[in-house]
């Protein structure tokens, strides 16, 4: 399941960074306001922002907890108090080699938007993108930047999930929970987390 949200300023004449306000935003746009564990909404809902140490360290052999809805869609999901994680392999989602989400991958994708919109509308969303070790660095990890993206993009355009909450972060590679030396191993590393935190 990356290329994580950047906010910028716009650049003063002195060269530095002007600092957003709350006033300047818009209805598709997300400021730092005050806060800095938060992100600001124009219309008001406050997303909470949980920095990259919190989802760098996700642990994603959590206990799984069994839905029978999403086990009939081949979603697993697992969770523990700081988040919830919805994983799915990859050729659920995409055919082989490519990015473009599958027409079968809709009725996956919506249950699991539905369990999201269950949380909290300030609990932010992370959509994480794996691959196997067969082709380079390099190319495992846009292509899971791409995966990842396409999630999110269904999220927000067909799931009715607020896109300000979802970020992406390309694993590529990394982080295998399988051996990549057989079909097997190579099989279980293809696969897109989507990552729910707690904030209640």
């Amino acid at each position: 399941m990356l290329t994580t949200v950047l906010f910028s300023g716009c650049n003063n004449p002195e060269g530095g960074v002007k600092e957003d306000t709350l006033e300047e935003a818009t209805a598709d746009t997300a400021v730092m306001y005050n806060d800095e564990n938060a992100r600001v909404e124009a219309d008001g809902v406050e997303i909470k922002e949980m920095g990259d140490g919190f989802w760098n360290d996700i642990d994603f052999e959590s206990p799984v907890v069994d839905v029978a809805t999403l086990r009939g869609v081949d979603v697993e999901k697992r969770a523990t108090n700081d988040y919830t994680i919805y994983t799915t392999d990859e050729q659920v989602l995409f055919d082989t080699d490519k990015a473009a989400l599958r027409d079968d991958a809709a009725p996956k994708l919506q249950e699991i938007a539905n369990e999201v919109k269950e949380t909290p509308g300030n609990s932010p969303i992370r959509v994480y993108g794996f691959t196997d070790a067969r082709a380079s660095a390099d190319y495992n990890m846009e292509l899971s930047q791409q995966r990842a993206q396409s999630v999110k993009d269904w999220l927000q355009s067909t799931g009715g999930i607020d896109g300000s909450r979802i970020s992406i972060q390309p694993m590529g590679e990394k982080d295998p929970v399988a051996t990549n030396q057989t079909p097997e191993g190579r099989q279980q590393n293809r696969h897109v987390a989507i990552v729910v935190a707690t904030t209640e």
